[in-house]
């Protein structure tokens, strides 16, 4: 463990300035006690730790047992975190950990897949849903924002490390060869217009409880792309009153997976 006195501190690159820095990389920051403690009792590698005194004292077995070279935990008092990451915080506790993304050949059901969602909170929040309810694998297409940025792995409160990540550029080849292997493809999209795609539209509590599935969702503002739609077995849609249309993504994947998974 070592003791930091300065924000300036070289060993404490990754670390500040962390509001005006989101570069791509193979490495991600996770803050916030809760997340970082699931980080460290996850499998994926850990470069390092930053935290205040009271998070060492706390959690240093966990530290210990997980950081490889112990000198890569650094503790600064409240003043110095601050400084060095650019922002007030309440927990003081950072870890850098390294991205982990499967291939589609290790794919465990029941499936979610992204569709061009790029807010990276909503991202986060999809991933908090989706590990609640048992989604064991999530396909993120390449149009989606990652992960891994800072702020979908907060609001996700590190539930991504407990599910199977597959980064995917053709989302339609990869749902076909789903299909082809077995899998059942549900788009979670309003009705739409033509006669082929209403034709298999339902509400989502017609749809029986099942674990073998793909589940899709899509962009905050366009829906899932026509494509996708095209090759999905079922679209459905959750039924609501009083002229409301939509729902935030996250709220309509609670309602579709509670009825959805057995």
């Amino acid at each position: 463990m070592q003791i930091i006195h300065s924000a300036q501190d070289p060993r404490l690159s990754a670390y500040q300035l962390l509001k005006a820095k989101e570069e791509p990389s193979d490495k991600f920051v996770a803050d916030h006690e809760k997340t970082v403690v699931r980080l460290l009792m996850s499998n994926l590698e850990v470069e390092s730790v930053f935290c205040m005194p009271k998070y060492w004292e706390k959690h240093k077995d966990l530290i210990r047992s997980k950081l490889l070279n112990i000198n890569k935990c650094f503790v600064a008092e409240k003043s110095i975190f601050e400084e060095t990451i650019g922002f007030s915080v309440h927990q003081g506790f950072m870890a850098i950990g390294y991205q982990k993304w499967s291939s589609l050949s290790e794919v465990e059901s029941p499936i979610l897949a992204v569709n061009y969602i790029v807010d990276s909170e909503n991202i986060g929040s999809i991933l908090r849903t989706a590990a609640a309810f048992g989604i064991r694998t999530v396909i993120v297409d390449g149009k989606s924002a990652s992960p891994y940025l800072r702020r979908s792995v907060r609001v996700s409160m590190g539930s991504l490390f407990q599910i199977q990540l597959v980064r995917d550029n053709n989302l339609t080849e990869t749902l076909n060869y789903l299909k082809v292997s077995g899998h059942t493809i549900l788009s979670l999209s309003l009705p739409r217009e033509g006669e082929h795609l209403l034709s298999k539209t339902k509400p989502v509590y017609e749809i029986e409880k099942q674990n073998n599935i793909v589940l899709i969702v899509g962009n905050e503002s366009e829906g899932i792309s026509p494509d996708v739609l095209n090759i999905s077995d079922q679209l459905v849609f959750i039924p609501m009153k009083n002229q409301i249309d939509s729902l935030n993504v996250s709220h309509a994947l609670a309602v579709a997976l509670s009825h959805l998974l057995v």
